[in-house]
């Protein structure tokens, strides 16, 4: 009874101060101006114009309150990546947990130092804990570390598709301005008595829908601006410009993959996260056998469990890398194919611009190819942006 007693004072414990730092961690990505609760007041005692010395004055915290920022922020790729690593509340929130786990276990290395073995928690004090909170503290360095590569692939990602959206929001800006265009030279002619009425109904369907296909890019520029905001800390009424430019393709070096892939699945992270908790995890049986605890049978049994995680690892950390140098290459053999249907688009526009400069054909004929030129540069944009995505991971996944 004393063990678990010991046990149950040391979760208490633990619990407290984790939910203490927990709930003290500052949301960096919320609004950095948003309101406080109205509870929150200051109170000046015996002010100098007061009646009573008795009165006093409740100042609201919407007085005292920061400011939002209201500035116009500039923000490159490279500045947005550095700015993850202080501005990030989830990262936060890991420091705060590897503070907690460190101090942990600075505690139990004390301890060890002191301990008497007299019983089975003094045992485990010796030859247990300090190994136990040594490995938390690791494997939350090693996921923190993790986490910001994975969170600046994110970052990249969603900073490049509001690029290409934005182009994209240009090309439907002068379709738009184009299609105007045709409208008012089609209705001249109508009027004019050179086409029918009805002649107008398509360029108008086709007006209605590009004017949805803005309203549908601006609330995805939106949206992805919104994920980089929250990342970032930054505040998310604050108006931000994006100043570097969509990247060119790059394709991967996948000269030498098999052997990268075969270091990854040699090196990975888990199997000495794996390895130490079933040495771990076997201290603690053999201490528990060796004092009758009724806990041994359930601790030997998650050995058996852990082993079998372990043993299949491998096979499961190479599908993942395989699955994801596959769709890598997809993306290669679709993003050569986009190049040539623009290739093909430009031809056309090439080929009708000589006609129109012939006087063989009108210059309103050329509207629908540079439509489908814009349409077919968006898509290799998008396909691009997914490429450098899935080569983040892939790279990321090759050093876990």
């Amino acid at each position: 009874m004393k063990k678990k007693s010991l046990s149950v004072c040391a979760l208490v414990l633990t619990a407290s101060l984790a939910g203490s730092i927990l709930f003290s961690t500052p949301n960096t990505w919320a609004a950095d101006g948003a309101a406080q609760s109205s509870a929150d007041t200051t109170v000046n005692l015996a002010p100098e114009n007061s009646s009573s010395p008795d009165s006093t004055t409740n100042t609201s915290s919407e007085d005292t309150k920061t400011p939002a920022d209201s500035s116009t922020l500039n923000l490159s790729l490279e500045d947005a990546l550095k700015m993850v690593e202080t501005g990030n509340s989830e990262l936060q929130l890991l420091d705060s947990k590897i503070s907690i786990y460190d101090k942990q276990n600075q505690q139990a290395l004390a301890r060890r130092a002191k301990v008497a073995i007299s019983d089975e928690n003094s045992k485990k004090d010796h030859d247990l804990n300090y190994r136990r909170t040594q490995w938390t503290l690791d494997n939350a360095k090693h996921d923190r570390d993790t986490k910001l590569k994975d969170l600046k692939a994110e970052i990249t990602n969603q900073y490049e598709s509001i690029l290409a959206l934005q182009q994209r929001a240009a090309n439907l800006n002068k379709q738009h301005g184009d299609l105007e265009t045709m409208i008012k030279q089609t209705n001249l002619q109508i009027e004019l008595g050179l086409q029918i009425p009805s002649s107008i109904y398509p360029y108008n369907a086709q007006k209605a829908q590009i004017e949805a296909g803005q309203k549908l890019v601006a609330n995805s520029i939106k949206s992805a601006m919104n994920i980089i905001k929250k990342d970032l800390g930054v505040d998310l009424d604050r108006e931000v410009v994006l100043t570097s430019k969509l990247g060119e393709y790059t394709k991967y070096d996948d000269s030498d993959v098999d052997n990268k892939i075969a270091q990854a699945v040699n090196k990975n992270y888990d199997i000495q996260r794996y390895t130490q908790d079933i040495e771990i995890t076997q201290i603690e049986y053999n201490i528990d056998f060796y004092y009758d605890d009724s806990n041994a049978d359930t601790v030997e049994a998650s050995i058996e469990d852990k082993k079998a995680a372990l043993k299949d690892l491998p096979v499961t950390k190479e599908v993942e890398l395989r699955t994801v140098y596959n769709s890598l290459k997809t993306l290669e053999h679709k993003i050569v194919a986009d190049q040539l249907t623009l290739e093909a688009d430009q031809i056309n526009i090439d080929t009708m611009q000589k006609k129109i400069d012939a006087g063989q054909s009108s210059s309103l004929e050329i509207i629908p190819l540079q439509s489908t030129l814009y349409t077919d540069q968006y898509t290799l944009d998008q396909d691009i942006v997914t490429y450098n995505k899935v080569v983040a991971e892939f790279k990321n996944s090759l050093e876990k």
